[in-house]
């Protein structure tokens, strides 16, 4: 997954040892892409990957953005250069716009949402805009997916095979095969996506 630094200066570490050599600092603001927390001898870490594509160490304390793909749910929203009403309006963004979610700012005047579009163009919009985060595609959904689609499959054999004869339970049986043939399809999606997302 994707995200944002939000501490002033975090610094990067080539091992999960805080006594090793710093390689380098990250400013707020820069973007990692992240794995799950590790664990040595107590201490938490992130594994992270450089723009440069090397693997390094962030300690697990950090204050990360997770950066999230999401639609735009109202219409003719006001794109500003900074988090204000008396910011310049650098476009107006139609419904259905998608965007990345940047970071949450709070002002006087309320939330601001600074986000990026598919162009690469960022800016702020108001926090009371109507926005529909899109759920990204990960292993461990995709694993969740193929455990329910099997549960389905196990739950629609159970009720063909429980009954009877087609004349005493022509209705459940139906309803058997149903729920068969979406645990099958909802398994395969999972699987699908196993493969797909990244790690």
């Amino acid at each position: 997954m994707r995200a944002r630094i939000l501490d002033p200066q975090v610094k990067v570490y080539s091992s999960l040892d805080s006594n090793a050599v710093s390689m380098a600092t990250l400013a707020a603001g820069s973007e990692v892409e992240f794995a799950s927390p590790k664990r040595k001898a107590g201490k938490l870490w992130i594994p992270i990957t450089l723009s440069t594509g090397q693997q390094a160490y962030i300690p697990g304390e950090t204050r990360l953005f997770i950066i999230r793909l999401a639609l735009l749910a109202s219409n003719d929203v006001d794109l500003r250069t900074e988090p204000s009403v008396g910011s310049m309006v650098k476009q107006q963004l139609p419904r259905n716009t998608r965007l990345y979610i940047l970071e949450v700012v709070k002002q006087e005047d309320g939330e601001w949402v600074k986000v990026r579009d598919m162009s690469g163009m960022e800016g702020y919009i108001s926090g009371s805009t109507n926005i529909r985060v899109i759920q990204q595609q990960t292993k461990a959904l995709g694993r969740k997916n193929m455990m329910s689609g099997i549960m389905w499959l196990i739950a629609g054999l159970i009720v063909i095979f429980s009954s009877g004869s087609p004349a005493t339970g022509g209705s459940f049986i139906l309803l058997g095969y149903g729920a068969i043939l979406f645990g099958a399809v909802m398994s395969v999606a999972g699987f699908i996506q196993v493969l797909r997302a990244p790690s």
